[in-house]
């Protein structure tokens, strides 16, 4: 009977680990896709501010055009 709780403790523990190294896994992926949403969110931002700059030149040398 011992021997049969000793395995039994062996196989949970075996499967606890196993589910630990998953959950590590499974975190690192996690925060390495939240990092690349980051990043891509400060490009989309940085492209925003890009067109409302060139909008703006658009602007002017339409505004420019129809002085002429």
């Amino acid at each position: 009977m011992q021997r049969r709780s000793w395995t039994a403790n062996s196989e949970i523990a075996q499967v606890r680990g196993k589910s630990q190294q998953e959950q590590a896994a499974y975190q690192a992926s996690l925060r390495k896709e939240q990092l690349r949403v980051d990043a891509l969110e400060r490009t989309l931002e940085q492209k925003n501010k890009e067109i409302e700059e060139l909008t703006k030149i658009c602007d002017e040398l339409i505004a420019k055009m129809g002085k002429s």
